[in-house]
């Protein structure tokens, strides 16, 4: 066996193993051992950091066993390669110091140089940018005189990542081009990829796109062709970048996971960090806001505990960013003072702009356009100067967006043209879009609609294109969270008009923004399936696994009924809840890859327009929808008949419909832990309830009435109104339930969607019950209902179980679930129903296959979601549509076990005998609120969807 073979066993094995063969071979214990060791580290770093690291171990044993001076030299080199692959950047650049030391003793100038090229990146990623130039040029000199174009090239390699990493974009890309041109000249091709990444990186940042992107793909091809794993995740990660930058969301967050996943693989903790806090930065851009924070607070220890100062400045600013959106202004203004003096100590001109940029922001969503207008311009200047035209377009449109809001309109318009025009040159939709909206609402303040609605309609094309390639719904749903503006002023613009055409139109336009996720969902995608097959989604599926049952166990404990212990006080309770949180957070991460890498979800989507006529076809002449909608603070009603759109604007003010509404919700919370000891004072309490029952009518549904003859109603809440009883307003004589028939939709475009699903005979049913102390008497709710049907799966207790549950779906016309329902105002997509093996949540719901014409959730709140930017509903709702129920009956706040037990029956009495879905339930609310006079009893259900 010859030294390089040993070398190559050697990396392979354990140190136990490494110890064996040193006895074996001990007449190979010499220099040329050392140097092959060496070899073998270096070719692992970038592919293989373990094999690197025992290589260092190995060869750290021979200088132990052979004490020779260059022996310990070389091993100490090969110990700095090994802590740099572990991010240990402090004990890397000690190591390295100690190898220089070595050499120079030996007289091997060349080699002493050599060793500094691996501790400029270290002194780099620890900011020490003046000391690691002075060691670059001062190794750059030695290789220069020995004629060694490689080695100088990788010190101009080095040098470039300081001046990138300290925002100096153009001296970085001279750098870079000259270490490339060195490479090549000598041919080393692998050491070319490196430079054309780093090169990529500022060519992104400078808005060369192309030249960019070219450079990255040549450079990824050279990393798969030679097995180069580290740097093939490297460059994976700035594709990723640049698709972000160039607001190609799809691309991006492919290849970001693509390179989480093989930096995970290879136990590299400052490159997963680094990868994590770019995914976070594209959750952020997404307006994933805080599942963007919580990547961050992961990610800033990592950086503050191995010193990389320049990533934990990026991340402590675009922290703030998320703080600010969230509310948070106090939080944010410290995250964005901490980021600003840490890019100071690096003396990061672009990173300080940036942070510039980020409290100009800040100011902004505070109302203090002069203070946003000043921080915009102060960022602007130092980001052109140093080729960051990105960051440069987004303070200059700061900049006019304040202008604008300060009333200075005509300088306003020249600095958004401006932006607008060099947003289009340099391919930048994002600026473009928001340029537009900008331009959009000075035009409305300049009293020039026609102007206004071209730009408007230009800003909603962009962010069509840009959304539509999104893979997943909750990226999609997000999206539209800060860009709603345009399709709210379209409404507008189309409601001044006044004609019948422009009414329509202006409805139209609060379709395009209403529950766009929602309908996309249910019309177009499949939910991603894990490969078990493929060992990184098989390591996922079971660790989805383990987290699944992990917090079973946590909501079981979380929400066990009291039984009068005391053993569990308030500490535990919280620390219960804090660990039940970092799963949830683990878990839903989790999904969101396996969604990212599912080829189903990645294909563009675009929805039909909404289809006015069909609707009015499916509505008949007995049926009128009601689609709510707000603009400045007020309430609009667009009430559609078979043969009209008519619109009634200002109903009330939403602050108004929401004081009611708090007081009648008080009202109900007031019977919520049980109606037997307050039953004395029951009249009195059902009069307040009433009373504003009354109020709401008189806001919300007194102004229509002329419009809606005796038709049923379908209404469309937006906003508070979902939480608002319809059916169970008072007109100051009954309910609105004993005249008309009410049924609930999220959006007319879901509806219209729902409403073309087959129809089914309601005759066989899966009847679930789980009886606790919340619901006692689910068992006689279930034996009451079953001989309804003329098949009936009755899953009891013990039987009430997710596999049991979902064997006997799809075959099922109807699905009652009783059980303990829990609504998560906190994280509402882990809302869920108590089954006897765990809880099914959202998720689970989205994965059942369901063929049915109606599903009943008979539990607290289960009809409750949380309403988040563009009318998206997220609850349990969301997740029996997406499993193709057409029909949902829901609760919107605790039920009393015994009056559910009584409307079920009647209900299904009804819808047995041939009712619809939203007559049944009419017939049995009408039924109940004759033996039980406060609304708490009989109004809780709805009916969702289709009628």
């Amino acid at each position: 066996m010859d030294v390089a073979e040993l070398a190559v066993q050697l990396a392979n094995v354990t140190s136990t193993e490494q110890h064996a063969l040193l006895e074996k071979y001990a007449a190979m214990l010499d220099t040329p051992l050392a140097y092959a060791l060496k070899e073998e580290c270096y070719r692992a770093w970038a592919s293989e950091p373990a094999r690197a690291v025992r290589a260092a171990t190995a060869l750290a044993e021979l200088a132990r066993r052979n004490p020779n001076a260059e022996i310990r030299a070389l091993a100490a080199w090969t110990a700095g390669i090994a802590a740099l692959t572990q991010g240990q950047m402090e004990n890397a650049i000690a190591q390295l110091d100690q190898a220089e030391a070595g050499f120079t003793q030996l007289n091997q100038s060349h080699t002493a140089a050599s060793t500094q090229v691996s501790k400029l990146y270290a002194l780099a990623m620890l900011g020490h940018y003046d000391e690691a130039i002075t060691c670059g040029t001062r190794a750059r000199d030695v290789f220069a005189a020995h004629g060694d174009d490689s080695a100088a090239g990788k010190i101009e390699q080095n040098l470039a990542n300081i001046e990138f990493r300290r925002g100096r974009f153009p001296e970085a890309e001279v750098l870079y081009r000259a270490a490339l041109g060195r490479f090549e000249k000598a041919q080393d091709f692998n050491l070319a990829l490196i430079s054309e990444n780093g090169l990529g990186n500022v060519l992104t940042q400078r808005h060369s796109f192309q030249e960019a992107r070219l450079l990255f793909e040549r450079a990824l091809e050279r990393a798969q062709k030679h097995t180069l794993t580290a740097h093939q995740a490297a460059l994976e990660c700035n594709i990723g970048s640049l698709a972000l930058f160039q607001g190609q969301y799809d691309r991006a967050l492919d290849y970001l996971e693509r390179s989480r996943r093989r930096f995970a693989a290879l136990g590299m903790p400052h490159e997963s960090a680094e990868i994590d806090a770019e995914i976070a930065d594209a959750y952020l851009e997404l307006n994933l806001v805080r599942e963007a924070g919580e990547l961050y607070a992961q990610v800033l220890p990592t950086f503050a505990e191995l010193g990389m100062q320049a990533e934990r400045a990026h991340g402590l600013m675009q922290a703030g960013r998320a703080a600010q959106l969230q509310g948070q202004f106090e939080r944010a203004q410290s995250l964005l003072t901490q980021a600003r003096a840490l890019f100071q100590e690096e003396e990061n001109r672009v990173g300080t702009a940036r942070v510039s940029l980020m409290q100009a922001q800040l100011a902004l969503s505070q109302n203090d356009a002069a203070g946003a207008e000043q921080f915009a311009e102060r960022a602007e200047t130092p980001l052109l100067e140093q080729g960051a035209h990105g960051a440069a377009m987004d303070a200059r449109w700061l900049r006019g967006e304040a202008l604008r809001q300060r009333g200075e309109l005509e300088t306003a318009r020249v600095v958004l043209e401006e932006t607008l025009q060099k947003a289009r040159q340099e391919h930048a939709p994002q600026v473009a879009q928001r340029c537009l909206t900008s331009l959009g609402l000075l035009s409305n303040q300049l009293d020039f609609p026609e102007a206004a609605e071209a730009q408007f309609r230009q800003a909603i094309a962009l962010i069509e294109d840009l959304r539509a390639p999104l893979p997943a719904e909750e990226f999609r749903a997000a999206f539209l969270a800060d860009k709603l503006a345009p399709y709210s002023e379209m409404v507008r613009l189309s409601l001044d008009k006044g004609t019948p055409e422009a009414i329509a139109q202006a409805l139209d336009f609060v379709e395009r923004a209403r529950s766009r996720a929602l309908i996309e969902m249910l019309g177009n995608a499949v939910p991603p399936r894990l490969d078990a097959n493929d060992p990184t989604q098989a390591a996922l599926l079971l660790r989805l696994e383990t987290l699944r049952a992990e917090l079973n166990w946590f909501y079981n404990q979380v929400n066990r009924p009291s039984d009068g212990e005391t053993t569990r006080g308030a500490a535990q309770l919280q620390e219960m809840a804090q660990a039940m949180r970092a799963r949830e957070i683990e878990l839903a991460e989790i999904t969101r890859q396996v969604e990212i890498r599912s080829g189903d979800w990645g294909a563009p989507l675009r929805v039909e327009p909404f289809d006015l006529p069909v609707l009015q076809n499916a509505l008949g002449a007995t049926r009128a929808l009601i689609e709510f909608f707000a603009l400045d603070g007020q309430v609009y009603a667009f009430v559609v008949t078979n043969e009209t759109v008519r619109v009634v604007p200002r109903l009330a003010s939403e602050h108004a419909v929401e004081e009611a509404l708090e007081q009648f919700r008080f009202q109900i919370s007031s019977l919520r832990y049980g109606a037997a000891r307050l039953r004395v004072h029951l009249p009195q309490l059902a009069e307040r309830a009433r009373h504003y029952l009354a109020q709401l009518y008189d806001l919300l549904l007194a102004p229509l009435e002329p419009l809606l003859g005796e038709r049923a109603l379908v209404i469309v809440p937006y906003r508070l109104l979902h939480y608002v009883p319809f059916h169970a307003l008072h007109d100051g004589v009954e309910y609105v339930i004993e005249r008309r028939e009410v049924s609930y939709a999220p959006s007319a475009g879901v509806l219209n969607h729902l409403l073309h699903r087959p129809r089914r005979a309601p005759r066989r049913a899966v009847l679930l019950g789980l009886p606790d102390e919340w619901t006692p008497r689910v068992r006689e709710e279930v034996a009451a209902i079953a001989p309804l049907f003329s098949q009936a799966t009755i899953l009891n207790d013990d039987a009430a179980t997710m596999e049991h549950l979902r064997a006997a779906l799809p075959s099922a016309d109807v699905v009652h679930l009783a059980s303990h329902g829990q609504f998560r105002p906190d994280n509402p997509l882990f809302s869920s129903i108590r089954l006897h093996d765990g809880w099914l949540t959202v998720r689970d719901a989205y994965a059942m296959e369901l063929n049915c014409e109606l599903v009943t959730l008979s539990a607290c709140e289960t009809g409750v979601s949380a309403v988040a930017p563009g009318d998206e509903l997220i609850g349990l709702a969301r997740g029996f549509f997406r499993a193709g129920a057409p029909s949902l009956v829901v609760s919107l706040w605790t039920v009393d076990d015994a009056a559910t037990a009584q409307l079920m029956t009647e209900f299904y009495s009804r819808l047995t005998a041939g009712d619809s879905p939203a007559a049944a339930l009419r017939y049995a609310q009408r039924i109940l609120a004759h033996d039980n006079e406060h609304p708490f009893f009989w109004s809780p259900f709805i009916l969702l969807g289709r009628w």
